[in-house]
């Protein structure tokens, strides 16, 4: 089997820990005689001693044993080959060389249907989407940290073609034009637009769903929040116009102009909060079963270590139980603001803490265990959520099935509300089973397979589908939902 990469680039790769390449090549070290994955945090060979492997199975053929600290053989065993195949390919594209989804699919030697198809499968997203993701995020990196080049460079720098076609991209993927994009760190604040369907009612609702919360807090039109930018914990204010499309402005308290690394994390924090952040929602479906208010996303939990905190508070007990747990743990490790305000804890707060003092605070030796476990990969690095978001669901869910502790229901959880894929089912989920039960007139509650049945129809937007069902067809406050 032939390696998709030169040694060079696959060096590189090793070196940076890149999770995006993990099961795509294999590093194997001669000098120890083990292959790991690319992302292994074990202390890295120098060049002269590693040979890259295709295969767990090539580089045992080479007299190399697996590395006991990141499995390789485990992650491979599930990797099917077209998804290798095609992510290995796409990780091959410049993105600023292919305007179009023709141009990819004819960079990738792919008909546009085939295409279509793989990103749709794998991605969750049709190829414009990918591109446009891409390209927006290459920019708005340049716009805060390249001062020195002008909008203009960066347009064409990211491919775009006019500078008309990149005001106007940016705009509907950021809520503001490129210049005032780059102006909002020294300025200390950026008033973004927002959908004109855009519920920032029902948001701010769902924002401030815990009363009890440390790290949120709702009053009118304004919502505070404790959030953890790169220079620290801060009190983020949201000041939403109105109750129905409108603007929010984004405030931090800082000292002085945001820096700009804190200004790419604020606004992607911000944008995962209002569920911006991924494509625009489609109402269809089948109309025995109204799919949402006009505009509806799918919030993510803004911290993407925080939502792997909810997934494990959140296992088998209700709402409320899972805000107590989360609130106990924010007041053991987790970074005072002022006025009642937190930030949530960062993963090394809580990889310091024991099991006892985790089982302490409310949790069974297990989900303490699992807590521990998760805090202690993010923080190494041997887990990268953003990784996982950007690369195929296959591989975000072994990945994720993989970690001892994590079942469907934790996997499905954080692949919905924390990674943000469009088209996940939890389908053992209590209280969507319940909605679903109420929606339908069952006789009884569906099983797993009838709720993923019942949900088919809603593809390739099911996300969408299983939000509206917690939260307006289980009007007692989804059970398991956090």
């Amino acid at each position: 089997m032939a390696l998709p990469y030169s040694h060079d680039f696959m060096l590189e790769r090793m070196y940076a820990a890149d999770a995006a390449f993990d099961g795509l090549f294999y590093t194997g070290v001669t000098s120890t005689g083990i292959y790991c994955l690319p992302s292994c945090r074990a202390r890295k060979p120098l060049a002269r001693h590693v040979a890259f492997h295709a295969s767990p199975a090539q580089a045992r053929a080479a007299g190399l044993r697996a590395c006991r600290r990141c499995h390789p053989d485990a992650f491979g065993a599930g990797a099917p080959a077209e998804e290798a195949t095609f992510w290995a390919a796409l990780a091959r594209v410049a993105v600023p060389e292919v305007p179009t989804a023709r141009d990819l699919a004819r960079a990738l030697g792919l008909g546009r249907g085939a295409l279509h198809r793989l990103c749709r499968d794998h991605l969750q997203c049709s190829p414009a989407a990918w591109l446009g993701r891409e390209r927006v995020a290459l920019a708005a990196r340049a716009l805060l940290l390249c001062p020195e080049r002008s909008v203009a460079q960066v347009a064409f720098e990211a491919g775009y073609g006019s500078l008309s076609a990149f005001g106007a991209q940016f705009r509907r993927a950021m809520g503001v034009a490129p210049q005032a994009f780059r102006q909002g760190p020294a300025q200390g604040r950026w008033t973004l637009a927002l959908p004109v369907d855009f519920p920032a009612a029902s948001l701010r609702r769902d924002l401030g769903r815990d009363a009890r919360s440390l790290t949120a807090q709702v009053q009118g039109p304004v919502v505070t929040l404790g959030w953890r930018l790169p220079s620290g914990p801060r009190r983020v204010t949201l000041h939403f116009s109105g109750d129905l499309g409108g603007t929010v402005t984004v405030q931090p308290e800082v000292p002085g102009p945001l820096d700009p690394a804190d200004g790419l994390a604020l606004h992607r924090l911000t944008w995962r909060a209002l569920g911006l952040d991924g494509p625009a929602p489609v109402q269809a479906g089948p109309p025995g079963l109204a799919l949402a208010p006009p505009g509806l996303r799918v919030p993510l939990v803004p911290d993407p270590f925080d939502g792997l905190v909810w997934a494990v508070v959140g296992q088998q007990v209700t709402f409320a139980q899972a805000c107590t747990l989360r609130r106990r743990l924010v007041e053991r490790c987790g970074s005072p603001l002022g006025g009642g305000l937190w930030a949530p804890p960062s993963p090394e707060a809580v990889a310091a803490l024991s099991l006892s003092e985790l089982r302490a605070l409310g949790l069974t030796g297990a989900r303490a265990a699992l807590l521990q476990g998760l805090a202690t990969r993010v923080a190494c690095g041997e887990l990268n959520l953003e990784a996982l978001a950007r690369g195929p669901v296959g591989a975000a869910r072994r990945t994720l099935r993989s970690i001892p502790g994590v079942g469907p229901w934790t996997a499905e959880y954080v692949l919905l509300r924390v990674l943000g894929f469009p088209d996940v089912v939890p389908a053992g989920d209590a209280a969507l089973a319940a909605a679903l039960h109420r929606a339908h007139a069952l006789a009884a509650r569906p099983t797993p397979p009838q709720v993923q049945a019942l949900l088919a129809p809603y593809a390739p937007q099911r996300s969408l589908a299983v939000f509206h069902l917690w939260h307006h067809l289980h009007p007692q406050g989804a059970a398991h939902e956090c």
